[in-house]
């Protein structure tokens, strides 16, 4: 496939699978990827191929509907089935997390989004991890004014360990990425002031060796709904 063709794919014909029985499901969103880029500036070493097409964001109200809908034989003998029609398995990478909206001055739906997936350094506690990585955002956000007056939304994402029996679901040895942040702006040209604070953000876990920023990446995305029933 080609990525227009893929794109195409999972937004009607495997989005329409989903949307005919949404299950557990609140809220589907597929962020079509634009452009990305993986690791960071000084890793000459890198050597990792890389290449992602789309991020699913599927939104449950609690863990029965999460676990009802995975369980489901729709889901089972339909929905999942049909990702060998579009999806190279053996790349695929999911886990469940909890999302918190710590900033937004937004009242309309914004058209340009960022996504970010940090790697957590193994020797660091989770919960350390965490900690490090919101205060690295807040400080890197009161130095930097450009970013900070551009940013229009900001949502970021943890890793729960306890959804690892569920996601075993998409298969075995599924990669992981600990942290996640969604970042909104009004305009394209906002995107240098987030490349700036990206490329800070990364150094400084980096450095203190919070994250794994080689194994890590952002991508420009368009957000796609499939459907919402939240609102």
């Amino acid at each position: 496939m080609t990525h227009a063709e893929f794109l195409n794919y999972v937004e009607h014909t495997h989005g329409a699978i989903a949307k005919a029985k949404p299950l557990g499901v609140k809220r589907y969103v597929q962020n079509h990827v634009i452009d990305a880029a993986f690791g960071v500036d000084a890793d000459n070493a890198y050597a990792q191929s890389f290449h992602k097409d789309s991020i699913t964001e599927l939104f449950f109200e609690d863990a029965p509907g999460l676990i009802r809908t995975f369980s489901d034989p729709y889901t089972q003998q339909t929905v999942g089935p049909d990702a060998r029609n579009f999806a190279d398995l053996s790349e695929q990478l999911a886990q469940l997390m909890d999302e918190l909206e710590t900033a937004s001055t937004a009242t309309a739906p914004l058209p340009w989004k960022v996504m970010i997936l940090l790697k957590k350094n193994p020797a660091m506690a989770l919960d350390r991890f965490f900690d490090a990585w919101d205060a690295a955002h807040e400080s890197i956000t009161r130095e930097q004014p450009g970013f900070q007056n551009a940013l229009r939304r900001y949502v970021r994402s943890r890793y729960l360990p306890e959804g690892d029996k569920v996601t075993a679901y998409f298969g075995p040895n599924i990669n992981v990425y600990e942290g996640a942040s969604s970042l909104w702006f009004e305009n394209e040209a906002d995107f240098s002031f987030f490349r700036q604070y990206q490329r800070a953000l990364f150094q400084k876990l980096a450095e203190d060796g919070v994250a794994l920023t080689s194994a890590s990446f952002f991508a420009y995305v368009k957000e796609v709904v499939i459907f919402d029933h939240c609102s």
